[in-house]
């Protein structure tokens, strides 16, 4: 059981390295009996937690952070696996919310996830909230989430905000040219090659009046 669950200090949180062969149920166990052991390292920190090793559902995942909280007092800010960085849930909150935005048009906001790496051509996440991706979105990939799309590098797959139906989401980039579909709730948009100008900037699509319209975030 040592070897099932192995717990990491790192500069800015704890890392749990889990057995990629063991079943769940054992994994549970090992956890709580780690943490139980160690506890007092636990107290009343401040961390982000980060899980390793094996690839978890949403079940999962909130199942062994749910072991954590229970066991100790530690005071959690982000969850990391699989490459998202999630903010921990708070109990007694509501995710989603309205922004105000600098056309004045109200967009929905949602617990972010962070993908730190670009996506290649058949790759695609799925995510139940918002999602910003550190990298490209390179042809032949997309992005599906209930909230908004936000991608630092250069959208050219296809991206789909709002997938729940929520046509008050965005998708924004540093460089907007995808060659695949956007979609924001249930209206699809392509963006024709002749707008696909030569200077790139920043910028975002939203629906206004039941329509896709994009500018500029500078």
């Amino acid at each position: 059981m040592e070897q099932i669950v192995v717990l990491k200090g790192k500069r800015d949180g704890i890392t749990i390295n889990l057995d990629a062969s063991a079943e769940f149920k054992e994994i549970e166990e090992a956890l709580r009996q780690r943490i139980i052991g160690t506890r007092h390292f636990f107290q009343g920190v401040n961390a982000t937690l980060s899980f390793k090793g094996r690839k978890l559902s949403q079940s999962e995942e909130e199942s062994l952070l749910n072991i954590v909280l229970d066991e100790t007092t530690m005071n959690i800010a982000f969850v990391e696996s699989d490459g998202f960085v999630r903010p921990a849930p708070a109990p007694d909150t509501t995710n989603i919310m309205l922004e105000a935005t600098p056309n004045g048009i109200p967009f929905s906001a949602s617990e972010t996830a962070y993908y730190r790496s670009g996506l290649r051509s058949g790759q695609s996440i799925r995510y139940n909230g918002s999602v910003v991706i550190i990298g490209d979105v390179n042809p032949g990939s997309e992005v599906v989430a209930d909230g908004n799309v936000v991608v630092l590098g250069a959208l050219k797959g296809m991206a789909h905000a709002g997938a729940l139906g929520d046509d008050k989401c965005y998708i924004a980039a540093l460089e907007l040219r995808p060659t695949q579909m956007l979609r924001i709730g249930k209206t699809l948009s392509y963006i024709p090659a002749a707008n696909k100008r030569e200077h790139i900037s920043p910028e975002y699509a939203y629906i206004e009046n039941g329509e896709v319209f994009i500018a500029s975030l500078v």
